[in-house]
């Protein structure tokens, strides 16, 4: 009796849909996370520190204990934190799997909040049998401080599906044409939540810079988040209401990807990013910071890799990239990608 848990049900869903079916083959397999139809619906709080989050804990430990789960596979921080956190003392535990989606702290810690969130791993290190990581730098700290106290494993994310030919096909009016971008300006494009982990404003700010050089670039930020106001707020200030495009959650993503001729990220930290790999997968010219799983992923392939929050150097891959004029999908090739996709790295992860 299995209990897969994550923060949101659309984790769940985007990352893990394929590992739960093949479980119920051979276990009964039941859903905790933020959303409606899981087996337990737990809302947490974003803010890991949150007092809310004391009552989904002692909640969780209800579950727990009613259910007596033989194992726990866990999934994203916040839900991972607080679950173990609700079986310390208890007598009888379910072994536990954490999947660590990236740590948010770098090692040695970056200020109090990398520090505490350090420290939580630390607490609850002993109610974690084993640990999965998915780059190297999660794997050293791991190792390091001794966050778990069995096995310790690399894996190659949860697996991506390469796009699907004819996607693009579906959308009759191509998100360029819906927003007015012209064959000769040059679609900056970023997928993933608008937070300030991923670090969209820098792009903003970015793009406001080389506009003001004169080149003619535009920015499309495609997802959703709590950052979303003050993006706003910044594209306002800027004058970059006809430049900067933020256009929400989109599925598929992949006829966003098409429309874009260069893909940008500036996240100061991540795990093994799915956006990313997706974008790889359609062959874009990749400018990224240089993080960990942004650096496992392009270390040995084409795209290019710029120090975080450098405003200079990321300006300097830009106007490079725009003097070579390669631009587009199936532009890059990146061999490295097929490691990354779900037929192969499944049968590896089951186990």
């Amino acid at each position: 009796k299995i209990l897969y848990a994550a923060s949101t049900q659309s984790h769940l869903v985007r990352f893990h849909q394929p590992y739960v079916d093949a479980l119920w083959e051979s276990c009964d397999v039941m859903l905790m996370a933020n959303g409606q139809d899981v087996d337990f619906p737990v809302g947490f709080e974003k803010s890991l520190f949150s007092p809310a989050n004391l009552g989904a804990v002692l909640r969780i430990r209800r579950v727990l204990k009613r259910e007596r789960f033989d194992g726990v596979i866990l999934n994203t921080s916040l839900a991972a934190f607080l679950i173990r956190a609700a079986m310390i003392g208890m007598r009888r535990r379910p072994r536990v799997l954490n999947i660590v989606h990236g740590y948010l702290f770098a090692d040695p810690p970056r200020g109090l909040r990398e520090r505490l969130l350090l420290r939580c791993e630390k607490l609850t290190a002993k109610q974690t049998d084993r640990i999965a990581v998915m780059n190297a730098e999660d794997l050293e700290i791991t190792r390091r401080h001794r966050l778990c106290r069995g096995e310790v494993r690399l894996m190659r994310g949860m697996g991506f599906r390469m796009p699907c030919a004819g996607q693009e096909s579906e959308h009759p009016v191509s998100p360029r044409e819906q927003l007015s971008v012209s064959p000769d300006d040059w679609l900056l494009t970023f997928v993933g939540e608008l937070s300030k982990r991923k670090n969209q404003i820098f792009l903003i700010r970015a793009l406001e810079r080389l506009r003001c050089e004169g080149l003619p670039v535009r920015l499309m930020l495609v997802g959703e988040g709590t950052e979303r106001e003050t993006l706003e707020a910044e594209v306002g200030r800027l004058g970059l209401a006809q430049s900067v495009f933020l256009v929400g959650n989109r599925e598929p993503v992949f006829p966003y990807l098409s429309a874009a001729d260069l893909y940008v990220s500036a996240s100061r930290s991540e795990g093994l990013p799915f956006n990313l790999m997706e974008a790889m997968a359609c062959g874009l010219p990749v400018i990224a910071s240089d993080v960990k799983g942004q650096n496992d992923l392009l270390q040995a392939s084409p795209g290019s890799l710029y120090p975080p929050d450098d405003m200079d150097a990321f300006c300097r891959a830009i106007r490079s990239a725009v003097e070579k004029g390669r631009r587009g999908c199936g532009v890059v090739s990146y061999p490295t990608l097929e490691a990354y996709r779900l037929e192969a790295v499944f049968a590896e992860n089951l186990q």
